[in-house]
């Protein structure tokens, strides 16, 4: 993999975080993505590209979780101190590309393309496919075990709670024309 710099050190790592709806922040922010980037041998800075927030840390990782919690102190306090509509207009500026966040969106996606030619997923959707598979699997066991004892009473039962469990899984995407 051929090293990739950006003014403040080395890119180590890309990521996204998703900051969940709380009891403290009930909003719905969309994946969020960040770059690591190690300035010494001990000093590591995980950048969030869309808040423009950074988090610090001796490892990579120590770097993230620090990331994550400012990014949700950060948008508490945007949806707390700001109107609505204010706290809204500052997430789509903050969004916005400008020549800082050109340079870490053109490590990430550099990032992404190396990471994809040696066959690395980036995404969650590899494990989620493998979660679907292995749940799957397990149905079919279950199954196999109550149809063995002679339960169908119980088979039934069983069945209709998996389809239950099965509709929390399901992977939904919307389109823009239809989010609008």
């Amino acid at each position: 993999m051929n090293p990739i710099v950006v003014s403040r050190g080395e890119v180590v790592g890309i990521g996204k975080v998703k900051i969940p709806r709380t009891d403290k922040f009930n909003h719905e922010i969309q994946m969020l993505s960040f770059v690591d980037i190690k300035e010494a041998d001990d000093s590591f800075i995980s950048t969030c590209i869309h808040l423009r927030l950074d988090g610090y840390g001796n490892t990579a990782e120590e770097a993230e979780l620090n990331m994550a919690e400012n990014a949700y102190f950060f948008l508490r306090q945007n949806f707390q101190k700001l109107s609505l509509e204010d706290a809204w207009d500052n997430l789509r500026d903050l969004f916005k590309s400008d020549d800082w966040s050109d340079e870490l969106w053109d490590a990430y996606h550099e990032a992404q393309i190396q990471l994809s030619m040696q066959g690395v997923p980036t995404d969650n959707t590899a494990g989620l496919i493998y979660r679907l598979d292995q749940l799957a699997r397990r149905i079919r066991e279950w199954e196999s075990l109550v149809i063995d004892s002679g339960l169908e009473k119980d088979r039934m039962e069983i069945m209709g709670n998996i389809k239950e469990l099965a509709k929390d899984l399901i992977v939904e995407s919307t389109p823009l024309k239809k989010a609008a």
